[in-house]
């Protein structure tokens, strides 16, 4: 009877301490999210008006740490790992930048590429770049999916407000039923608002996280409604029209420079493919011309050209619409 008596009490008591665990880890969760609204919506009424930046991105001030606080461009690294949605920060980033440089530092010098320590260097220097490429690409994508899920977010705040609801209602509603990146930009601009923050400046932040022609013609629509008065929902019914034509449009442009991108791909990978192929077949050949002075500013400016190549066939095909 006593044996069962200790089990019950040490699964009772085993109970009790996962489920205050649990009310402790939820407790937590809420009060970084509140921690992180009140953050982001510090800026308050009296902040400057942002009708002057409708047409350009305005700077967004973070939070920062108190080492990396004098540097400029930090504040700009903040926002673009910000836009990107990845949770990080600036220090983690420079951090990861400096690992990724030693690692391969070390392994360069571990195995002597091209015979020379500089030549370790300079792939050193390049690996130091590759987390904040990463950062880029997922920021690229990120505003990449917000512009394919706009036009139908402007038809659901139109249709809304056509049904009685008011914007902040809407904007609400649009932030509960739609999927990221969308949702975590217009959750914003709702907890901004229900904090006391204006519409000016929480447009002005959405503008900010999302640099896109589209958003700023929505923020100005909205801001001259609201200080002109007109049937806003007819105002983002339109907008949204105009914004699948030029999706339509950018479609037809992408499918007639795909023959241009992809030449250009395929003279990006030869060189690439052809020196592996060679390091396979006759790695003595490559072997002999990176111990050559010459041939080492050969390979180097093969590999300058290559890239500049690319950017180049990059900058042709990428046509604006």
């Amino acid at each position: 009877m006593t044996i069962f008596i200790v089990l019950f009490v040490a699964v009772f008591g085993t109970i009790l301490l996962c489920v205050a665990a649990a009310s402790s880890y939820f407790k937590k969760k809420q009060k970084r999210q509140i921690r992180s609204m009140l953050r982001k919506a510090e800026a308050g009424p009296s902040e400057p008006r942002v009708t002057t930046t409708l047409l350009r991105p305005a700077n967004v001030e973070d939070g920062l740490s108190k080492l990396l606080k004098r540097f400029h461009f930090m504040e700009r690294l903040e926002l673009m790992i910000e836009q990107s949605g990845m949770q990080l920060t600036a220090s983690r980033l420079l951090t990861l930048c400096a690992l990724s440089f030693a690692a391969t530092l070390l392994l360069g010098l571990k195995i002597r590429l091209l015979s020379t320590e500089w030549t370790a260097l300079l792939f050193a220097a390049a690996a130091a770049f590759l987390p904040l490429l990463v950062v880029m690409r997922k920021r690229s994508k990120n505003i990449g999916d917000f512009e394919k899920q706009f036009p139908e977010a402007l038809d659901f705040l139109a249709r809304s407000m056509r049904a009685g609801h008011g914007f902040s209602i809407a904007l609400e509603m649009l932030a509960a039923d739609s999927p990221d990146p969308l949702a975590t930009a217009f959750r914003r601009i709702s907890n901004d608002l229900q904090l006391g923050s204006s519409l000016e400046v929480a447009l002005g932040k959405l503008l900010s996280l999302i640099p896109l022609v589209d958003v700023r013609f929505f923020v100005s629509s909205v801001l001259l409604q609201q200080e002109i008065g007109g049937n806003l929902g007819e105002i983002l019914s339109k907008l949204a029209l105009i914004i699948r034509e030029r999706f339509r449009l950018k479609g037809q442009v992408k499918a007639a420079s795909a023959h241009g991108r992809i030449t250009g791909l395929v003279l990006v990978l030869m060189p690439v493919v052809v020196t592996a192929l060679m390091m396979i077949s006759s790695p003595q050949y490559l072997t002999d011309l990176a111990a050559d002075k010459t041939g080492r500013i050969m390979i180097y400016g093969a590999a300058i050209g290559q890239v500049l190549g690319y950017l180049a066939i990059k900058k042709i095909t990428n046509i604006k619409v």
